[in-house]
């Protein structure tokens, strides 16, 4: 979901902005002198570079000096720039500065946009009913944002309420028809109601099974047994288990793929059900399912990871991941890395989302650098200090400083001694 504008680039919503403070400035609203339309103007300017603290400044300036009656533009103006700026504190996983600063925002205006962020936040930290609230609040201010819909949507389908989910998307895409997220996500889920409701039920003691009927029942056994057993192992491992049967749908190989609309190369992936192609094999020694099973670990321990902290960058949960998957050889990751060390993106600087990223080499190497990283904390402060952090980040809704309290060094300082031992000759 492509939520969050890129830092410096124009986007809608930030073209759509500027378009109203100039309409403003030009249909001769009563009562600013040039000044503070200057004001309003630099402020327009600075938001739609993405200089959230300079357009902030700016739109303060003017509403300090501006007169009784106009007071309320300028309001909106500067509780927007708020917004954004808590935006961009999302993007670097600083979750309390965001909170803070779209609370911020509503104190000065019941800024949509603002209400969506904090919607967003507590979409992201899995505060459902806390989401929504903000949500119908931004709707309440803006009808025909299409991003609150989308939100809106994904939380009816947390909940199983596939069809109100594909009913609030299918309204998004008729607001924003270019939104091909949302296109992808109706097609997707319409193709999968249609599927999975013919799949029959398979009840376990911690698992909520639909089994496609073309899996062989040898195979299917196998996978309830291995989930059973990642239960115990990872729960163990991150100190979490879930409370509620975990769902779980089991396609065959050639219908996952038509079903869920995903790319060749997705081996399994978890949205709220653990969703996982089963290859048409006869012998569970076969390298294909050997490797199933460990998407299956993988998937669970995304799963335990957003329990423990929803707000756990997207590069820490797929390191963690694929260090708990276990798969990997060490001096493999590492010979990897230091061969295309140039590529390297400081982790601060990773997107935030996998749906940020289009080109599929940058998504390999976010997880190669991922699981560098995390390889990296688990050798040197032992396995059991991720779980450590990630409570940390979920309780300081800060990553820099759940670092900070977990490892007693921040998160640049950890990365700058990981890299040199990428780079160590003989590594």
């Amino acid at each position: 979901m492509v939520i969050l504008a890129e830092r410096g680039r124009l986007s809608f919503l930030q073209a759509a902005f500027v378009a109203g403070c100039i309409v403003c400035l030009f249909t001769g609203e009563r009562g600013f002198a040039a000044d503070h339309e200057q004001l309003r103007q630099e402020g327009a300017r600075h938001y739609s570079a993405g200089r959230y603290f300079q357009a902030i400044e700016a739109f303060e300036k003017a509403l300090a000096g501006a007169p009784e009656e106009a007071r309320e533009p300028v309001k909106g103006d500067l509780a927007h720039a708020l917004a954004g700026l808590g935006f961009e504190y999302l993007s670097e996983s600083e979750g309390r500065m965001a909170e803070e600063t779209f609370r911020k925002a509503i104190g000065v205006s019941e800024d949509y946009y603002a209400n969506f962020g904090l919607g967003y936040l507590f979409f992201t930290r899995r505060e459902d009913g806390e989401a929504r609230t903000y949500l119908l609040s931004s709707l309440g201010s803006r009808r025909d944002y299409a991003p609150t819909h989308k939100l809106l949507g994904l939380l009816d389908y947390r909940k199983g309420l596939t069809k109100e989910a594909i009913d609030r998307l299918s309204l998004s895409l008729r607001l924003d028809p270019a939104d091909d997220e949302s296109a992808f996500l109706v097609k997707r889920l319409k193709s999968e109601l249609g599927v999975v409701s013919k799949f029959p039920s398979v009840g376990l003691k911690h698992f909520k099974l639909r089994v496609d009927p073309k899996i062989p029942g040898k195979l299917a056994t196998r996978l309830q047994v291995e989930l059973e057993r990642v239960y115990t192992e990872l729960g163990k491992a991150l100190g979490v288990w879930p409370s509620v049967k975990v769902p779980v749908v089991l396609y065959s190989q050639g219908r996952f793929y038509e079903a869920t609309g995903s790319q060749h190369w997705v081996g399994g992936f978890y949205d709220g059900q653990i969703k996982l192609p089963v290859p048409t094999v006869s012998d569970e020694k076969d390298p294909a399912f050997r490797k199933l099973l460990e998407v299956v670990r993988h998937e669970y321990a995304h799963l335990l990871v957003l329990k423990i902290s929803a707000e756990c960058p997207m590069w820490l949960n797929e390191g963690i991941a694929q260090y708990f998957e276990a798969s990997y050889k060490r001096d493999a990751v590492y010979g990897r890395l230091k061969e295309s060390r140039e590529a390297r993106i400081p982790l601060k600087k990773m997107p935030a989302r996998l749906g940020n990223i289009d080109d599929v080499e940058l998504a390999r190497w976010v997880y190669l650098q991922g699981l560098g990283f995390v390889e990296f904390l688990a050798e040197k402060y032992r396995p059991f200090r991720l779980r450590l952090l990630l409570r940390a980040i979920a309780e300081e809704h800060s990553a820099a400083e759940a670092f900070e309290r977990v490892y007693g060094r921040s998160t640049e300082d950890l990365e700058k001694e990981w890299w040199a031992r990428v780079e160590k000759p003989g590594k």
